[in-house]
């Protein structure tokens, strides 16, 4: 199933993870589900519980998942999956974050290198069946 996100709302992450760099960003990304696709409507930029201790770690804070949910049941969308970024790192997920992962929700890694938007380097989706296989490249596709 492909991600489909605006340009706008990958501005929205691309701004979220250059203001956090170096530590890691976090956020929810909502949406609909529109056939073969999801779709995301909204970005939702969360505190990373960890905050600025860790340069490889992330947990949404609970306040904000529950602002999520809330979010979610107000405007009848649902949470299609997370965004958090790898800073100075590859966009590809650590053992750390399959280990946290969930199998319906699609997840997008932020390579970045500095606090620039011109700074990101890589994005990637990633669907994570399970804890033992390896996670699956979802496409993403940009509209305008």
């Amino acid at each position: 199933m492909p991600l489909i996100i605006s340009k706008e709302n990958l501005t929205i992450i691309k701004k979220h993870v250059a203001e956090i760099f170096p530590y890691e960003a976090c956020g929810a990304m909502l949406g609909i589900f529109d056939g073969d696709n999801k779709k995301i409507t909204k970005i939702f930029p969360a505190q990373n519980k960890y905050r600025k201790i860790a340069w490889d770690a992330f947990e949404i804070e609970p306040k904000d998942m529950l602002e999520i949910d809330k979010l979610s049941r107000k405007e009848n969308i649902e949470v299609i999956g997370f965004y958090h970024s790898h800073p100075n790192h590859p966009a590809v997920p650590s053992n750390t974050d399959i280990g946290a992962s969930w199998p319906y929700y699609s997840y997008t890694i932020v390579s970045i290198k500095g606090n620039k938007l011109e700074d990101v380097a890589d994005i990637k989706n990633y669907l994570m069946p399970d804890k033992i296989n390896k996670p699956i490249i979802e496409e993403i596709i940009i509209t305008e």
